[in-house]
């Protein structure tokens, strides 16, 4: 892996972990509060997407 592939690689981790609710601290390093309720709002976000992508997958196989 070449040092852009890596820096890009670190980016996407860096906005996935966003979406669930990490911070960024330092030098790649995230935290999580499990104690927020943001927390659990994002997660079940995510969970609503997940049930929603996976009824459209079996739907369209389905046909």
């Amino acid at each position: 892996m070449t040092e852009e592939q890596h820096r890009e690689a670190a980016a996407k981790l860096g906005r996935l972990w966003s979406a669930i609710g990490f911070e960024p601290f330092q030098n790649g390093v995230h935290f999580l509060d499990c104690h927020l309720q943001r927390l659990l709002d994002l997660l079940s976000g995510r969970q609503q997407e997940f049930i929603a992508l996976s009824r459209s997958g079996h739907a369209q196989h389905s046909s």
